[in-house]
């Protein structure tokens, strides 16, 4: 009777999913993932908003930043951390995938990573989705009307955890035929003169490019509304997840554009008013705490740092940025003049108190820390002298938010 007794008891504990929850949240990551295979149940609360909160209670924490140096063939990923108490990295190279050239990280998001890889077998590009957390891996196949990865323009995570478990796939490609093309000449005159002032489709300022969408629930693809023509300026190879959408800058004056994933609209996007036209900017764009951030370089180490309404009627100064007095800071850097090119922003980090964010950044084989609000510097990571580390200048392509989580794929 005992034994049967016993069992109950434990039958008991191992449906009630508030002592379950206490339970399993005190062991070790390792073994809470394991606890996953247990039962539908399990994985069911494991995979959970609440449970996630319990092992992360601040889901918007940004704990690191993968660094890709600029070598193509080099495949090691360096990790700054950002946080007190850091973990260990969550991964120290790319090659964790059984091919040659390794993978090349896409797009970081909640926490996941949308990466590519090149196949020798077939000469093609694959996509899957990694937690660098729980060390899962997913596949993506392409879409159908992308199977040849020559025409994939960009792939991107549209991913929010506090709304669905669940994460989707945007694709922008090319038409994969010419008769996809037929019709554009009609159409030139609902496309934005470019920077210059007339239409230049003659010279390849206007293409036309077609979004599909993946879903993990439903494990296929797809297709998003009718194809559409964008100015050659948007860069559809970075893309930002933010407010439901993927935002894709434009590097010339015409509009910049987001895809709002749930409703499938493509809009443009505003932009903040150019002080000096076709003068050479830098951008950054990316998302913290549910904020959307835009930086625009013209030369200088001054500049804005834009936010972006909720409802896209336009930016706003969110803070001021000097980076002229950094010698004062460190006075071993025998800098004369910080030009914009001798740095690259690698994050605007919002913290829960906001007097606390601050935006990092690199130079002179540094990684700084800059706060937004009181304009201190504080080194967080010095690299050894003797490393040629190589990373992409006055951008955030290569630099990737890390936030730690046990999210499923």
């Amino acid at each position: 009777m005992s034994s049967v007794n016993s069992n109950k008891k434990l039958d008991s504990i191992a449906d009630n999913d508030d002592i379950l929850t206490e339970i399993l949240v005190r062991l070790p990551l390792k073994s809470i993932l394991r606890c996953k295979s247990v039962s539908k149940q399990w994985r069911s609360l494991i995979s959970g908003p609440h449970f996630c909160r319990r092992i992360y209670p601040d889901p918007y924490l940004v704990s690191g930043i993968l660094l890709k140096e600029g070598h193509l063939n080099n495949q090691e990923i360096d990790f700054v951390p950002l946080i007190d108490n850091p973990t260990n990295p969550p991964l120290k190279t790319l090659t964790f995938v059984n091919h040659l050239l390794g993978s090349r990280i896409l797009q970081s998001c909640h926490g996941l990573l949308i990466c590519s890889r090149f196949t020798y077998r077939d000469f093609k590009l694959d996509y899957y989705i990694y937690n660098p957390t729980t060390k899962q891996l997913r596949t993506i196949p392409l879409p159908p009307g992308g199977q040849d990865s020559t025409i994939v323009r960009g792939m991107f995570l549209a991913y929010d955890p506090h709304k669905s478990p669940h994460y989707k796939v945007v694709c922008v490609r090319k038409p994969n035929s010419w008769q996809d093309y037929l019709g554009i000449y009609s159409r030139l005159d609902h496309l934005d003169p470019c920077h210059y002032g007339h239409h230049c489709l003659c010279m390849g300022d206007y293409s036309r490019y077609q979004i599909e969408v993946y879903s993990s629930k439903t494990r296929s693809w797809r297709l998003s509304g009718r194809s559409f023509i964008a100015h050659c300026g948007v860069d559809f190879t970075r893309g930002v997840f933010w407010n439901g959408a993927v935002h894709w800058v434009n590097y010339y004056s015409s509009p910049s554009m987001y895809f709002k994933v749930d409703d499938k609209k493509l809009r443009k996007m505003p932009m903040p008013a150019t002080p000096t036209p076709d003068v050479c900017r830098t951008l950054y764009l990316d998302e913290s705490r549910a904020h959307l951030h835009l930086v625009e370089i013209y030369g200088m180490t001054k500049f804005d740092v834009y936010e972006m309404k909720t409802n896209y009627s336009g930016w706003f100064v969110k803070y001021q940025v000097d980076l002229g007095s950094i010698t004062n800071a460190f006075p071993e850097m025998i800098l004369t003049y910080l030009h914009p090119f001798d740095f690259a922003i690698l994050g605007i980090i919002r913290e829960a108190d906001d007097a606390e964010s601050y935006m990092v950044f690199y130079t002179d084989n540094k990684v700084i820390r800059y706060n937004l609000n009181d304009r201190t510097f504080n080194m967080i990571h010095d690299f050894s002298e003797g490393s040629e580390v190589i990373y992409p200048r006055s951008n955030w392509y290569g630099a990737y938010h890390y936030i730690e989580t046990i999210a499923s794929i």
